[in-house]
């Protein structure tokens, strides 16, 4: 699967079966998050960063809201643009979220969202590296459905502005043949922690985000309600 692929579904997965055989997710959560604890360093609102220039197909943001001292709300917001909008922007770099924050505006003819999509999100420490959970909760209306699949990253902190994301493909050798158990599958992730093979192989797996501050957080606020007022 293409590091484009990954973006797109990543940011726009609802709970629908079909993707549990295209997207190289996990049958099994890691962690229990009844055990686990918020970083407050990452709640707020993260923009992604593309994969190429001028393009919009990927862009968009997160929102990482707790849900209590264990959990997030985690929301996912695609940005679309619509005919008002004459100008391409590079959002493989934060300063293409700066300049559409100040050329546009939050409307329906310009910049919007025609959905958001909600994970329940946990982090988890094995072999000294820290992964993250997302537990899809589908679209807004959603929210009673019980997730099938779930999505599991390794996270680096490249800084206190970047997280770097890479997503963990639970059908990589390492896990071939192994039962479909959470104990199993962290006893791989112990032993291979290191090993790119259960990360897509290369960097196509990872997820670049970037933390809004500032005219791309109020803008990135506003796009994320307008979902929520107008939909």
């Amino acid at each position: 699967m293409n590091r484009r692929s990954i973006y797109g579904l990543v940011l726009m997965l609802g709970i629908v079966p079909v993707i549990t055989g295209i997207l190289a997710c996990m049958p099994v959560p890691i962690g229990d998050p009844e055990r686990s604890k918020v970083d407050p360093d990452i709640t707020g609102v993260w923009a992604v960063l593309t994969i190429e220039e001028e393009s919009d197909s990927e862009a968009g943001a997160y929102v990482f809201e707790p849900f209590d001292k264990r959990t997030w709300l985690v929301a996912g917001v695609a940005l679309e643009t619509g005919r008002g909008v004459e100008n391409d922007y590079d959002f493989s770099t934060y300063q293409g979220y700066e300049v559409l924050a100040a050329n546009e505006e939050v409307h329906a003819e310009h910049v919007y969202t025609d959905g958001v999509t909600l994970y329940k999100a946990w982090l988890t420490k094995l072999a000294g590296e820290w992964f993250f959970t997302w537990e899809p909760k589908g679209l807004v209306e959603a929210l009673g459905e019980d997730p099938e699949v779930w999505l599991v990253f390794h996270v680096n902190r490249a800084d206190d502005r970047t997280l770097e994301l890479r997503m963990v493909d639970g059908s990589a050798e390492p896990f071939k043949g192994i039962d479909k158990t959470r104990r199993a599958y962290e006893r791989v992730l112990k032993k291979h922690v290191n090993d790119p093979e259960i990360y897509g192989g290369d960097d196509s797996f990872r997820i670049t985000l970037r933390r809004a501050e500032g005219s791309v957080l109020g803008f990135l606020e506003t796009v994320a309600a307008y979902v929520i007022e107008e939909g």
